[in-house]
C-alpha cells in the first residue's frame, strides 16, 4: 500500500534483491524497523553515528510521508569483546556494559536521534534465545559439540543469498575457528564456558552466539516476519546472513525481513577509521567541535548507501552552507512585510515545486543529497521574496517540515 500522503511509490534499495523495489508497509501503514545497535564495551565513534543518523533520517521521512513506524534497536551487552574488555580493566562485565550503554544513549540524545521507540538489551532475551536454539536443534539444522551449539549452514540452501556468495565461496570463509565444528562456515548459536558471564541452558553454562541475539529480539518484538532491517554494510556477512538462516529455518516462513537496508562505511580523509591509525573520532568530540546541526547536515550530504568520507574541509563547507541557509531564511522572515501579488504567486509556485522535488528525491531510495539541494535552493529563492505575514508563516512552516526530516533545525 502507499503511505497516506504519497502519490508516487517510495522506492527502496533492497540488499537482498540488489535492486530498488516499491515499498509497501504492513496493514494500516505500519513499518516495523529493526536496526543493529552497538556492542557496549567502549565509547562510540562517528562510524557508528553514520548508520544511526542515516536511519533516523529514514524514519523521519517515513513519518513525514504518513507511515506509522515502530523502531527497535538492540543493545549488545552479551559479547566476547565486552567480556575481554572487562577482563582487561578488571571490571564486572555487566557493570561495564551499563556504563557504556548510558554513554551511548546520551550520545543518541545529543545527536537528536529521538525516533527509536525501544532499545532492547540482549541480556533481557536469553530465554527467547535458548528456545530458538533448542528449536533449531530439534529441526535438525543445528548440532551440539563439546564447545557449543552450531548452525549447520549446508542444511539451509539459501545461505549466501544476501551477500551474493556461492556455496563454494562460503566454504572458504572460516567463521569462528573451532575444531569441533563440522564445517568451517558453520556458526555458533551457543558457546559453552566454565565460568564468567553466562547463563544455564540445556547444553550447559554459557553465552549465546552473536547472531541469535538479534533474531530473538526482533521476533519477540515484531513476530516471525517483519518489514525492514537496517545496519552497516559490514554486517551483511555473516551477521545478517545468519539472522535470515536462523529465523527462516526455525519458522519455515520467508522472507524473514522484506527489505534489507545497509549504510556505507565511514572513512577519515579517505582512510578507514581505526584505533591503529589513531583517527577514531568520538561522537562526543565531534559534537563539541562542529555542533549537531552541522554533523547532521554533513551526514545527509552523503547518500546512505555510499561511503561517507569525513574531512575537516567537508565539515567546514557544511558549516558554511548551513549558515547560508539560516541567513537566507532570516532575511526572508525579517524583511518588511509587503503585499505583492506577484511575489505571493511566485511564493506559492516555489513552495509547491520545492515540496514536490523534495518528495521525488526522497522517494528515490532516500536520496538525501538531492533533497538537501532542494532545501538550499528554496532558502535562496525565499530570500529575494517580499510577501505578507501570512505568506512568510506559510513558507516557514513548509521549510521546517522538510528540514525536520534531516533534523538540522537549531
Amino acid at each position: 500500500m502507499e503511505g497516506p500522503n504519497q502519490k508516487m511509490p517510495l522506492m527502496v534499495y533492497n540488499s537482498l534483491s540488489r535492486q530498488k523495489e516499491p515499498f509497501t508497509a504492513s496493514p494500516g501503514g505500519e513499518v516495523r524497523l529493526f536496526v543493529c545497535g552497538p556492542t557496549v564495551y567502549a565509547h562510540l565513534h562517528l562510524g557508528h553515528a553514520r548508520t544511526f543518523l542515516a536511519f533516523d533520517i529514514i524514519v523521519r521521512y517515513l513519518k513525514f510521508s504518513g507511515y506509522h513506524v515502530r523502531y527497535v534497536m538492540n543493545i549488545t551487552d552479551v559479547a566476547e569483546r565486552l567480556v575481554e574488555r572487562a577482563e582487561e580493566l578488571k571490571r564486572d562485565p555487566v557493570e561495564l556494559a551499563r556504563q557504556y550503554e548510558a554513554a551511548f544513549l546520551k550520545d543518541m540524545q545529543s545527536l537528536n536521534i529521538t525516533n527509536v521507540d525501544r532499545y532492547e538489551r540482549a541480556s533481557d532475551y536469553i530465554p527467547q534465545m535458548v528456545a530458538q536454539v533448542a528449536g533449531l536443534v530439534t529441526k535438525g539444522v543445528a548440532y551440539e559439540t563439546e564447545t557449543g551449539v552450531y548452525f549447520e549452514v549446508e542444511k539451509f540452501p539459501k545461505f549466501g543469498e544476501l551477500s551474493g556468495q556461492s556455496h563454494d565461496e562460503l566454504g572458504l570463509r572460516r567463521l569462528e575457528l573451532c575444531s569441533s565444528k563440522r564445517k568451517p562456515e558453520d556458526f555458533s548459536l551457543w558457546r559453552k564456558y566454565e565460568k564468567g558471564l553466562g547463563w544455564d541452558s540445556p547444553w550447559g553454562y554459557g553465552r549465546p552466539g552473536w547472531h541469535i541475539e538479534d533474531t530473538a529480539i526482533a521476533m519477540a518484538c515484531f513476530g516471525e516476519t517483519y518489514d525492514m532491517h537496517g545496519g552497516a554494510s559490514e554486517l551483511i556477512f555473516p551477521h545478517h546472513e545468519a539472522e535470515i538462516a536462523q529465523a527462516e529455518a526455525l519458522t519455515g516462513k520467508s522472507p524473514f525481513v522484506r527489505y534489507w537496508l545497509h549504510t556505507g562505511l565511514l572513512s577519515v580523509e579517505g582512510r578507514k577509521m581505526s584505533k591503529s591509525l589513531g583517527n577514531v573520532v568520538s561522537i562526543h568530540d565531534a559534537i563539541k567541535e562542529y555542533g549537531v546541526p552541522t554533523l547532521r547536515f554533513y551526514s545527509a550530504s552523503f547518500h546512505y548507501r555510499q561511503p561517507m568520507v569525513l574531512s575537516a574541509s567537508g565539515l567546514r563547507k557544511a558549516t558554511g552552507e548551513l549558515a547560508a541557509i539560516n541567513k537566507a531564511l532570516q532575511a526572508f522572515m525579517t524583511a518588511k512585510p509587503t503585499s505583492s501579488p506577484k511575489h505571493e504567486r511566485t511564493l506559492k509556485v516555489i513552495l509547491e515545486r520545492s515540496e514536490s522535488a523534495f518528495k521525488r528525491n526522497m522517494d528515490n531510495d532516500f536520496d538525501t543529497p538531492k533533497a538537501l539541494g532542494v532545501l538550499k535552493a528554496l532558502a535562496r529563492n525565499l530570500s529575494s521574496l517580499r510577501v505578507n505575514q501570512e505568506g512568510r508563516l506559510t513558507a516557514e512552516a513548509a521549510f521546517d517540515r522538510m528540514a525536520n526530516v534531516f533534523g538540522i533545525l537549531g
